[in-house]
C-alpha cells in the first residue's frame, strides 16, 4: 500500500493487496468493534458534573452523529474504490479530510482503550495485539501525512 499527497491537494492510497483492504476495512471495526461508544466515553467526565443530564440530551446525540458521519464517509470511500479483492486508488479529497482524520482517531483510541499498548513493547506483545498495534501505527501514519499535507 502507498499512501501520498495529490496535486490537487488530496490524497491518494494506493491498494495493492487484498491485507491492503483488509487493514483499510479495519478502521471502521476497529473504530465500531468491542462495544465502545466512543462518544459515551469522550462524555464520561463530565458525569459528575451538575449539567450531565443537558450534555446527554444536547451534545451527545450530535457528537455520536459526528463520529459516524466519519465513519460513514470512509466506508463509503472504500465501497466506491472497489470490490476489496483488486487493486485500486482511493482519493480522500481536501473536503474530506477532516472526517478521514477523525475517523481513524477513533480508530486509534478505541484500540488503545481494547488493548491498552501505549507504553508496551510491540516484540512482546500476542501477534493479535501486534496486528492491532501496526494497524494504530498505520493510522496514525495516514493521519500525519493528511496534517503535513492536505490540512494545513
Amino acid at each position: 500500500m502507498k499512501v501520498g499527497p495529490t496535486l490537487q491537494g488530496g490524497l491518494r492510497i494506493d491498494v495493492e493487496t487484498s491485507l491492503d483492504w483488509m487493514v483499510l476495512r479495519c478502521i471502521s471495526y476497529d473504530a465500531r468493534g468491542g462495544g465502545i461508544d466512543l462518544a459515551g466515553r469522550v462524555s464520561s467526565p463530565m458525569e459528575q458534573d451538575e449539567n450531565f443530564a443537558d450534555w446527554q440530551d444536547f451534545v451527545l446525540p450530535d457528537l455520536r452523529d459526528s463520529f459516524n458521519s466519519q465513519l460513514d464517509t470512509i466506508e463509503g470511500a472504500l465501497s466506491l474504490a472497489g470490490d476489496g479483492e483488486e487493486p485500486a486508488e482511493i482519493h480522500i479529497s481536501k473536503q474530506d479530510a477532516e472526517l478521514w482524520y477523525g475517523g481513524l482517531n477513533q480508530a486509534r483510541l478505541a484500540l488503545e482503550e481494547r488493548y491498552g499498548f501505549a507504553s508496551e513493547n510491540p516484540e512482546g506483545m500476542t501477534p493479535g495485539k501486534r496486528s492491532a498495534w501496526f494497524r494504530s501505527q498505520f493510522y496514525l501514519h495516514v493521519q500525519s501525512v493528511l496534517l503535513d499535507h492536505v490540512m494545513r
